[in-house]
């Protein structure tokens, strides 16, 4: 089953301020039920939340954290609260889930015949999976519980897409435009530091001493190959060329250097000199920057309007303007109160409780890769996307 993470902007701080108290009562596990849907982790007004469904967000929830940890080649878990910020995050998806549930009416919202279906089939899906057997003896969930939360996700998201469909979109594309500039990047010479006895060889310096160095100075000529290191003069003759109207490719080749892309907004301050002369050239003009400590930019503008960087662009503004809807709406709607039996919930283990499996070193997760990387848990589940803040785990219902 694959869950689609969508921020609900501004919903961890309200959980955490609006409403939410939390318990202070020692408990010890076993005080408690082996049976998770016995034991109650909170409360929303009446209703009891039970800690099996706080264990079901918790460990799909963990499953991020647990792959940024891989990434970075250590657990996650090491850093000063991290467990209590899942916990804190599941929780306050929860309660969010039921303040927009108490709300569907307000928005005329219900699930049709079809949405339940869907939750149907997608509960069916989780359960019949033989994949997902080693998480689902972690999550501990069964068909009861698992219908009656992805049922309530479905709802909070009808009502989440029914607020956010009244949001005043002001931004405009030209807002936002991004123009496509190439550029090599003629990196700077570092200056001779080295000072007059370290430029005089000791005439006690022995034999092997010297051939050590030589040997040295074999090993690194590659590297120092690789990283070339230019000058000013030698940026301006390469911008020279360009503008006599050889192309930047063939320019880079001369020089030993790649053509890379990259765009800019327009429309907006740029901060780095670099950007402040892209955003004002106009297609086919070039021109070079310096960046102290860099180097030289020669660059290239390929066009003015980046149709793929701007479209981009303007849906995260639009997403953006949403998100602040929603935040402004959800923090005036009514809300009842939100208890949370803190030593409840920390009853379930995270550290000695992995999630994620990987199969092999050759599956481990590289840092550049998280756009299109699998990750695959005990249930089998695909996470393609960031995590976020505070999230709302979504079904097929959607």
């Amino acid at each position: 089953m694959s869950f689609r993470k969508r921020l609900l902007a501004g919903s961890l701080a309200a959980a955490l301020t609006v409403g939410m108290t939390t318990g202070c009562t020692t408990v010890r596990k076993s005080d408690l039920s082996d049976d998770y849907s016995e034991v109650v982790a909170a409360t929303y007004g009446d209703e009891k939340i039970y800690l099996d469904e706080v264990n079901y967000y918790l460990r799909n929830s963990q499953i991020m954290y647990e792959y940024y940890g891989a990434i970075y080649g250590t657990s996650i878990w090491d850093m000063d609260g991290m467990e209590d910020q899942l916990r804190q995050e599941v929780m306050a998806s929860i309660y969010q889930t039921r303040v927009l549930c108490d709300h569907a009416d307000d928005y005329n919202v219900e699930l049709t015949d079809a949405d339940k279906e869907l939750v149907k089939e997608a509960v069916d899906n989780l359960l019949g999976d033989e994949a997902n057997a080693d998480f689902m003896e972690i999550a501990g969930s069964d068909e009861e519980m698992l219908t009656d939360l992805m049922t309530k996700n479905a709802l909070a998201n009808k009502v989440y897409q029914a607020i956010i469909s009244e949001t005043d979109i002001t931004v405009k594309e030209e807002d936002v435009r991004r123009n496509s500039i190439s550029y090599l990047l003629f990196t700077e010479s570092e200056e001779d530091e080295e000072t007059a006895d370290e430029e005089t060889v000791s005439e006690e310096e022995t034999a092997s001493d010297e051939e050590t160095e030589a040997e040295e100075e074999t090993e690194t000529a590659a590297e120092t190959e690789e990283e070339k290191k230019f000058t000013q003069a030698d940026a301006n003759m390469a911008l020279k060329k360009v503008q006599q109207g050889t192309s930047l490719e063939a320019v880079g080749e001369e020089y030993g250097l790649e053509v890379t892309e990259t765009n800019f907004a327009v429309n907006e301050e740029q901060t780095a000199a670099f950007g402040e002369k892209a955003v004002t050239l106009k297609k086919g003009e070039s021109a070079v920057a310096y960046e102290e400590g860099t180097g030289w930019y020669v660059m290239v503008c390929d066009s003015e309007n980046d149709e793929e960087a701007t479209a981009e662009a303007y849906e995260s503004a639009v997403e953006d303007e949403k998100s602040e809807h929603f935040s402004e709406v959800y923090e005036k709607l009514d809300k009842d109160k939100f208890k949370v039996n803190e030593d409840v919930v920390k009853i379930l283990n995270i550290v000695d409780t992995p999630v994620l499996n990987l199969d092999s070193e050759s599956d481990a997760p590289e840092e550049d890769d998280t756009d299109s990387a699998e990750i695959v848990a005990g249930d089998g589940t695909e996470e393609t996307e960031e995590p976020e803040t505070v999230e709302e785990e979504t079904t097929a219902a959607e």
